[in-house]
């Protein structure tokens, strides 16, 4: 029999048209149902396609700068600020979201006086307006749970795995296991008891040993040492603290790979330290003197083989163990972006139970075409980026390694064409690991 070829091709078509009817919704029913709401500022009732994005508006007429974070039933992300006392900011959102709101730069929660809550909106319709109200403030109880998922990851026993993380942030939950409320006072959680801290990396006249044992030990000249100053000139160089620096001290695949960890962390714009609360937490600002961004380099960018082989072979050359030692802070400047005159170390810092920042390691992970060096603004040195060099300076004297050193001052230039990686740690006097691990040194990333 022979075949209608037409009336076929005439079939194919109907399905085709059908098909397509389908994926755009043109069959009644099929589409989305809009839904009716009344607009918060004039009052009219509008509609709205409930499955698309919309925005909402957040007031904040405390006196409190405020962070707004999107509530993932987890560990939440801040997605705005909004500015006290009448500060306002438009949140892009969708239907069923929730947040909550935080103190600026660190993450005790804002709570209504009266009931002890802390204040959290769920979005509703477009251009919902969210108030924080004139009387919220910090909680009068500081021993609260400032995340959804606290509960959950107690039971998991993370308060024993990161104490001093859950207990800040998760006190409630961890006050049966940790004796929480009691451990949220960095006055009894931060003892020399309490962490059984062990002795300093340095003593004095061990500064002078190391950095003259980098100039002029034979085991080292595989890495190129070149020193920009010495004490009286005597290594060579300017007179003056040491500065020096290594021109193949880590190889390019190496640099790639921080720069990798870094990209794998998330760069976000790079921050001040501010005042420390009275659970000593330390508040994070941004500043106009420092335009770049940075990543710490912790979990799986701290996991990647490359990673572990630069740190052991800082260890090895310092002859100061990891203990010692900040995650690797990597660096990301875009051009024009700078980093202002300023100083690794503080006296203040000395107080703590780390210690002061004894030693900077920078790396340099990709050349600049022009501009990014790093200046010494009161020994008027300064030190082109190059990958694969390292630029090592101590923040403290070698007479009393606990006093900064004031002429250690130093920026990183505007980065005129290129763009410029750069990671560094820095190392403490004693033991950073522990105090860190319990709350101890104002971070609480």
């Amino acid at each position: 029999m022979q075949r209608n070829t037409t009336t076929s091709a005439r079939g194919g078509i109907r399905i085709f048209l059908l098909l397509l009817l389908l994926m755009f919704g043109g069959i009644g029913g099929l589409a989305a149902e809009l839904m009716d709401y009344v607009d918060d500022e004039t009052g009219e009732v509008k509609s709205f396609d409930p499955s698309e994005k919309l925005e909402v508006n957040f007031i904040n007429k405390s006196s409190y700068r405020a962070d707004i974070h999107w509530d993932d039933g987890s560990w939440g992300n801040n997605v705005a600020i909004v500015e006290s006392r009448g500060g306002d900011t438009v949140v892009g959102s969708f239907i069923g979201h929730k947040f909550y709101v935080t103190l600026h730069g660190i993450g005790a929660g804002l709570h209504d006086p009266k009931t002890g809550d802390q204040y959290r909106y769920e979005v509703a319709k477009p251009g919902q307006i969210f108030v924080i109200p004139e009387e919220g403030g910090p909680s009068k109880d500081p021993c609260t749970d400032r995340f959804a998922a606290c509960e959950r990851e107690a039971a998991r026993g993370t308060c024993h795995q990161s104490p001093g993380w859950m207990i800040v942030h998760c006190c409630k939950s961890c006050d049966k296991d940790l004796d929480a409320r009691r451990l949220l006072d960095p006055k009894v959680r931060c003892t020399g008891e309490n962490l059984n801290m062990t002795g300093p990396a340095w003593n004095s006249g061990d500064l002078n040993k190391l950095f003259t044992s980098w100039a002029t030990d034979e085991q080292f000249k595989q890495f190129q040492p070149q020193v920009h100053s010495s004490p009286d000139g005597s290594q060579g160089g300017k007179s003056g603290p040491w500065v020096i620096t290594f021109d193949t001290f880590f190889s390019p695949a190496e640099a790639d790979a921080l720069i990798r960890g870094g990209e794998m962390v998330g760069f976000d714009r790079s921050t001040d330290q501010g005042a420390v609360n009275e659970v000593g937490e330390r508040e994070k600002k941004v500043s106009t003197t420092r335009t770049s961004s940075n990543a710490w380099c912790i979990r799986e960018c701290e996991a990647l083989p490359e990673v572990k082989a630069v740190t052991k072979r800082i260890e090895d050359v310092t002859g100061i163990e990891r203990d010692h030692y900040e995650s690797f802070q990597i660096l990301e400047y875009e051009m024009n972006q700078f980093y202002r005159m300023h100083h690794d170390s503080s006296d203040g810092k000395k107080l703590q139970p780390a210690g002061p920042r004894i030693l900077t390691f920078f790396l340099y992970l990709s050349d600049v075409e022009e501009g990014g060096e790093t200046h010494f603004n009161e020994l008027d040195i300064s030190v082109k980026p190059k990958k694969g060099r390292a630029l090592v300076w101590p923040s403290v004297k070698d007479e009393n390694p606990t006093n900064m050193d004031p002429r250690m001052y130093h920026e990183a230039k505007s980065v005129i064409k290129g763009k410029k990686y750069a990671a560094n740690h820095w190392i403490h006097l004693y033991d950073y690991i522990t105090p860190n691990h319990w709350g101890c040194t104002g971070s609480f990333s």
